[in-house]
């Protein structure tokens, strides 16, 4: 599968200057989230409410709440709404309205009751009682303000590519979202895919999203081996997602990047890649409406060991990036990371708070003095690729990377803003353009074959 669709835009990471500048992200369209379930740290007295007031201070104007099924429906027919009736008096005494996942699909995990594991999702039993856990989950949240009800996680990763179980999906997704809505008025309903799947599935993905109300999003800049891309491409991802859904608000419902040295980052990149989030969203701030940051605090070894368990996956790589994910360390109190003081200066600067903080980070724009294109074309490509950078601007290094993050093409030393490759031989998928200039990154996609 191929994306027919030109990719020329600003480049805002690397060829930037920094100067004064209003921020077109608001409080009160764009919401800022901050995945607050990580809370655990060494010290047990610090607990949930820490972590969330973390969150409120620094401006968080949204949470989410992540239930599996299976959470609510223990075994068939035998229900525990315990959670619900805590988020019921928790979350309205903070004033703080809640995207809620119901999920009968996580990632690559199928959540629903023993008794249902092999039906079809559009068959009328399945949907049926996916209805009665709505009515079940309305009655015990009547004092929740409900910003958007999610109906299942990264799907993409449990429906793979096959058409017959998608199709099935599609048709529950569009039966008890249109339920959800005669009994929560004006209720919002998305889907979550990953970035990567809304690519890769995007005949499906659109099919599905036909019928939602907000475009769901699981976002992590990493390579399929699981070491972080450049920062930078945030803003290209985000310019893909605007052009597949240019008429719909995006959410982002994950929305991370690791620090750990093993996924080829560190600290400070992990902070960088706040200051970009912030940088790219300003750009497409009326067609992204929520960004919510995973996660608050690292993991410790048991619940690494947990999720590589539960998702089958023992890549060291892997668990190190589901580790280092959080804003804070988990040793001892816990200790902030830079990328959470980055996200409480960003989020300042923007009038999300006002806390007594100093921050020397500033909001940025596009250097109005050289010309910001970055052309890569045409695109798709058959056998040549052209590459133009502004009039000034030297790429002294260029490499061409799959999917995986494997490297296909390699050219040192160019020292010119304006060359051609003749005769890429590449098999027909996606892959990356990585430029440097000076010591900055600077990246473009395209794909080969129509």
């Amino acid at each position: 599968m191929t994306i027919k669709t030109i990719f020329k835009i600003a480049v805002f990471a690397g060829l930037f200057s920094p100067a004064s500048l209003n921020a077109q992200i608001n409080p009160a369209y764009n919401k800022m989230a901050v995945d607050v379930s990580t809370y655990h740290v060494q010290n047990p007295a610090y607990n949930y409410d820490s972590s969330f007031l973390i969150g409120k201070d620094l401006g968080m104007n949204e949470v989410g709440l992540f239930i599996n099924w299976t959470m609510l429906e223990i075994t068939p027919g035998m229900f525990d709404f315990t959670i619900l009736d805590m988020a019921n008096a928790y979350y309205p005494a903070h004033s703080m309205a809640v995207d809620i996942n119901l999920n009968p699909i996580n990632t690559n995990r199928l959540e629903v009751p023993s008794d249902l594991d092999s039906i079809a999702f559009d068959n009328p039993v399945f949907i049926s009682r996916y209805k009665t856990l709505l009515d079940s989950v309305k009655v015990h949240l009547t004092d929740l303000s409900i910003s958007s009800l999610v109906i299942g996680t990264e799907i993409g990763a449990f429906l793979q590519n096959d058409s017959v179980k998608w199709n099935q999906y599609i048709n529950f997704y569009n039966s008890v979202s249109a339920y959800a809505k005669t009994i929560w008025p004006g209720l919002k309903v998305a889907v979550e895919l990953q970035f990567t799947d809304l690519i890769d599935y995007n005949s499906f993905a659109q099919q599905i999203n036909a019928g939602s109300d907000y475009i769901g999003v699981s976002y992590y800049p990493i390579w399929g081996n699981y070491t972080v891309k450049p920062v930078n491409s945030i803003t290209l991802d985000m310019d893909t997602l605007v052009s597949l859904y240019p008429a719909k608000p995006i959410c982002f419902y994950q929305f991370g990047f690791p620090s750990s040295q093993t996924c080829n980052s560190s600290d400070s990149l992990q902070a960088e890649f706040i200051k970009q989030a912030f940088t790219s969203w300003d750009y497409y701030a009326s067609h992204i409406r929520l960004i919510d940051f995973t996660w608050m605090t690292d993991l410790d070894t048991t619940a690494v060991n947990y999720y590589g368990t539960y998702y089958g996956v023992s890549d060291t790589v892997f668990l190190e990036f589901l580790r280092t994910l959080g804003l804070r360390t988990w040793n001892g109190n816990g200790t902030d990371k830079p990328a959470l003081y980055e996200l409480r200066c960003q989020a300042k600067q923007r009038n999300y708070n006002n806390l007594n903080i100093s921050c020397t980070t500033t909001v940025t724009k596009p250097n109005e003095n050289i010309n910001d294109w970055f052309s890569v074309y045409p695109n798709p490509v058959q056998t040549r690729l052209n590459i133009e950078m502004p009039p000034g601007i030297m790429v002294t290094n260029l490499g061409i990377y799959n999917n995986l993050g494997q490297i296909e093409v390699y050219y040192s030393n160019l020292n010119s803003n304006k060359f051609s490759i003749e005769n890429l031989n590449l098999i027909n998928g996606l892959y990356y353009v990585v430029v440097q200039i000076g010591e900055k990154l600077v990246t473009r996609k395209f794909v080969t074959g129509m």
